[in-house]
């Protein structure tokens, strides 16, 4: 008895910590005004450039918000899937548990893939900001890849080049786009597609984890 009363303690605490809060996400976005504006979104959206192993995105969907004079819009890349193509035991290993296998991408995250750029636009429409992720010191035989913000200056047209499996990006230079970047029409993420690829979960555990999103991007426009 004692062996198996071990057992469910082991149980136990193991769905503890996966089933567990570990963060709490307001709905509100105080301080900030929803903004549907496609106008807007097509003269700042980003090219990509997307090499033939990391497939290409399927769609691109842009949220935005208005605070203190300044417009703030968010440009999301999804993609159909994520998976590491690259040889040996850890990215075989990604591929039985994370990505395909057991699909633990799935169930934390959602459905796809989904990766954000953030600009900031001024009142004299430059680019304040302009905020990415980057995978820091990749090496494609890892089991994961380490996410890294960039916040940076830029100007438009902007260029990203996806360097890494997970679709993380790296900015170019507008001029250096070899004829491979490619700009997708940029739609609004409207609030049934916002839920449909599980973008914000409300309470978030070890197991259901929000996307990467900026926090004005949780109220749509009407």
């Amino acid at each position: 008895m004692k062996k198996w009363g071990v057992v469910l303690l082991i149980f136990v605490g193991v769905g503890w910590f996966l089933l567990r809060t570990t963060r709490i996400n307001s709905p509100e976005t105080p301080g900030f005004e929803p903004l549907r504006d496609d106008a807007l979104a097509q003269r700042y959206a980003p090219s990509i450039i997307s090499p033939e192993e990391f497939d290409q995105p399927v769609a691109l969907y842009y949220r935005a918000a208005r605070s203190n004079g300044k417009q703030y819009i968010t440009y999301h890349f999804v993609w159909a899937g994520e998976t590491n193509p690259a040889p040996g035991f850890f990215p075989w290993l990604n591929r039985s548990l994370y990505t395909g296998g057991l699909r633990l991408q799935k169930i934390m995250f959602g459905k796809g893939d989904v990766e954000m750029v953030s600009l900031v636009i001024d009142a004299a429409g430059n680019l304040d900001e302009v905020i990415y992720e980057t995978a820091e010191n990749h090496d494609p035989s890892d089991f994961g890849v380490k996410h890294s913000t960039v916040r940076t200056v830029a100007k438009p047209p902007l260029v990203f080049e996806v360097v890494s499996w997970n679709h993380l990006f790296l900015l170019k230079d507008s001029a250096d786009q070899r004829g491979t970047a490619r700009l997708l029409r940029p739609e609004y993420f409207t609030q049934s597609l916002w839920e449909e690829y599980e973008m914000v979960k409300e309470r978030e555990t070890v197991l259901k984890r929000s996307r990467a999103h900026q926090a004005y991007e949780r109220r749509a426009a009407p």
